[in-house]
């Protein structure tokens, strides 16, 4: 068949680190550490719903595609926690939409800290609909005339520690490694799974301007790992303007602004230093947080 390797190829590259819960990577983790780590559920100290959406390579047909929603919140008794994650990445003619549910235990400490103790669990559906590819000629070949599609489950575990000036955490967003292309079964196998640091802080430099560094770093033990590091100034408690830097050469720009003490949007672009930087017009991420509140009427502008 014609052009047989290269449609494989082309799949390859767009697919190349599918295997996880989530495949697009998000760059506004530090406003959403709930995202990446359960024990970040309640920590808001209110109802907190996040929403965003992520759009890769622009300008690429059928480029890379993601959507999530988060919801977390304290119970009366404040060291207990729920939270719910949805979300939906399409990458080619591949699709990974699923759910996780978590329970967050947490613990105040001396120094008006909390340690946080998180575990998740949910299942993802993994479709790849093959009759999408478009072939280079018109012989029929039965290996893209299906749809496939498998489930798997998420188990994820983490540990946090944070304030009003400050946050830590460690993380495994899923135990199970799912094998998708070749025994579509789920492992437990340690050096496939993600490891994920996240930390940052809070400088106030005036009362009207705060520096916030942090870091996300990502181990894996089989696969690509990476380090993104970033910082963001805050102007007067509502407009945030900020850049990152990640080791798979990628520079990222954030800009947010706090509409009401409850209400966040955030915006941020990511540009490829790597050659296929040229060929797109970037990755655009757009988000909306809200803190409804139930526990105070009007919270402070929730950075940590």
């Amino acid at each position: 068949m014609k052009q047989f390797t290269i449609i494989i190829a082309f799949l390859t590259l767009i697919t190349g680190s599918v295997l996880g819960q989530r495949e697009l990577n998000m760059s506004q983790y530090m406003y959403n550490r709930y995202s990446i780590n359960p024990a970040f559920g309640g920590s808001h100290e209110s109802l907190s719903a996040y929403a965003s959406y992520r759009k890769k390579w622009l300008g690429f047909e059928d480029s890379p595609t993601g959507a999530f929603f988060t919801i977390h919140s304290p119970l009366k008794k404040e060291n207990v926690a729920l939270g719910a994650q949805f979300f939906s990445d399409k990458f080619g003619v591949s699709q990974n939409t699923g759910f996780n549910l978590s329970y967050t235990y947490r613990l105040q400490l001396d120094n008006q800290s909390t340690l946080a103790f998180g575990i998740s669990g949910g299942i993802v559906n993994h479709k790849s609909d093959w009759t999408q590819v478009r072939l280079s000629d018109s012989e029929y070949d039965e290996t893209f005339a299906s749809v496939e599609q498998t489930m798997s489950p998420l188990v994820g575990f983490g540990v946090s520690i944070y304030n009003k000036k400050y946050f830590g955490g460690f993380s495994i967003p899923s135990l199970l490694y799912y094998d998708r292309y070749e025994t579509a079964e789920s492992s437990l196998d340690f050096a496939k799974i993600d490891y994920l640091f996240t930390g940052g802080f809070i400088h106030k430099v005036s009362n009207s301007f705060a520096i916030q560094p942090s870091a996300l770093i990502r181990v894996n033990l089989d696969d690509k790992s990476f380090a993104e590091l970033s910082a963001t100034g805050i102007l007067m408690n509502s407009l945030m303007v900020g850049t990152s830097y990640r080791t798979t050469n990628e520079i990222i720009g954030i800009i947010g602004y706090q509409i009401t003490p409850q209400f966040r949007f955030t915006y941020s672009l990511d540009y490829d230093i790597d050659p296929i930087g040229s060929y797109n017009n970037g990755t655009h991420e757009v988000a909306l947080q809200f803190d409804f509140g139930y526990k105070i009427d009007s919270p402070d502008p929730k950075f940590f």
